[in-house]
């Protein structure tokens, strides 16, 4: 399969401005060139073309923290105790969801009984239609710690670094471990540590010998220094970092993953379900909301490198409707321009999954993921809402064709 689109606009996602009047060439499902129109190989000029003047073509959004198994609406607390099969069916229209709203590759960062193993499974032999995912089966926590109800719970290094091993089992990309409380767990201190350096250490090599990525969730600054020290790859959330802690990160090479939707939920819209957690969390909501804008100032200000993730279904407040438009809307109100967004939800977030390789800019070799627009994100943020089509491999596969139904 070979065609050409022209006429667009083109953000690459590198960090360049974006292009006007430029083409992009896919053939066998990469791109074989994308810059001006008017530069175009003279052997591109005989491929069929489709002129999309007026759209704005951008790579596929990536999120790199996400929860396919939860819907978003409903405690996990009490989805645990649902039916398997129907946590596996949401699931599945979950995973459209998030594929028509741009969002063309994921990380899903804890899931439930490995059933997003699964569905990778299912995605990657085209019996469903979904992003490509990145996995992290169960969080590891200790016994009693954050998340405790979905986790493989584990206490000293010898038993996390076995924790670790079975997620790699099972099929984990990402190894995970909650390194501080979370708001999400009732009763914790999203401050307290709950893990040492040396049980993190102990993920870590366990993951590293077999090129595995690790991850911490973090919120107090003391889990954020334990997992820098330990060799974690990316810290998630990073409510409390501070300027030392930052300054550590830029030396080790440690990534920060931005989840601003987690203290910024949208409460217009609160389904009954999650109007209790609404409330629980009323009160601590502005203080993390504060803390986090500082946290962000500090990572750009020492130059940690940064990428985003929805956390679309880790509570009952984070639904799966356009989670990384809303994140991106929310990165621009934290200081970052349109384009720079854009750059860390495409080009930073695959080198965050290892994926950079493949995945995240529109350059010649890399796979044809991207999503064609009706209006120019760079001139306002909320335009990435405005998906005509998405196409991963160089198929589109939203909106569905009849073929795609079949």
């Amino acid at each position: 399969m070979e065609y050409l689109l022209t006429h667009a606009t083109l953000i690459d996602g590198t960090g360049r401005d974006p292009l006007p009047d430029a083409a992009l060439w896919v053939r066998d499902g990469r791109i074989a060139w994308a810059g001006p129109l008017a530069a175009l190989p003279a052997e591109a000029r005989q491929v069929p073309d489709q002129d999309v003047s007026g759209r704005t073509i951008i790579p596929g959004l990536i999120d790199a923290h996400v929860h396919v198994c939860w819907n978003g609406r409903e405690s996990v607390l009490e989805l645990v105790k649902r039916d398997r099969d129907l946590i596996v069916l949401e699931a599945v229209k979950t995973l459209r969801r998030i594929l028509a709203s741009g969002t063309t590759t994921v990380r899903d960062i804890g899931g439930h009984d490995y059933v997003e193993m699964a569905l990778r499974k299912a995605i990657n032999a085209g019996f469903i239609a979904g992003p490509r995912m990145r996995t992290s089966g169960k969080v590891i926590a200790m016994t009693g710690g954050h998340g405790y109800f979905i986790a493989r719970e584990a206490d000293g290094p010898d038993e996390v670094r076995k924790a670790a091993r079975e997620q790699i089992k099972a099929g984990a990309d990402n190894v995970k471990l909650m390194a501080t409380g979370g708001a999400a767990t009732p009763g914790q201190d999203v401050m307290a540590s709950q893990f040492t350096v040396e049980e993190l250490a102990a993920a870590v090599q366990a993951a590293h010998a077999l090129g595995r990525t690790t991850a911490t969730h973090c919120h107090g600054t003391g889990g954020i220094k334990n997992s820098v020290l330990a060799g974690i790859d990316s810290i998630e959330h990073g409510t409390y970092l501070d300027e030392e802690t930052a300054q550590m990160m830029v030396e080790r090479g440690t990534a920060l993953v931005l989840t601003l939707g987690v203290a910024n939920p949208d409460l217009t819209d609160v389904p009954p379900a999650a109007q209790a957690e609404a409330r629980r969390l009323e009160s601590v909501l502005g203080t993390l909301s504060a803390r986090m804008r500082e946290s962000v100032q500090i990572a750009r200000a020492k130059g940690v490198f940064i990428g985003a993730g929805s956390d679309a279904g880790g509570n009952p407040l984070a639904p799966h409707n356009f989670s990384m438009a809303r994140e991106l809307e929310l990165l621009v109100d934290h200081g970052f321009s349109p384009l720079e967004a854009l750059t860390i939800v495409t080009r930073n977030n695959a080198r965050i999954l290892r994926w950079e390789n493949e995945l995240g800019t529109l350059e010649p070799g890399k796979l044809a993921d991207f999503v064609l627009l009706s209006a120019n994100p760079v001139e306002h943020i909320s335009h990435v809402r405005a998906v005509e089509a998405v196409y991963q491999g160089g198929v589109c596969v939203w909106p569905p064709s009849e073929k795609h139904l079949l």
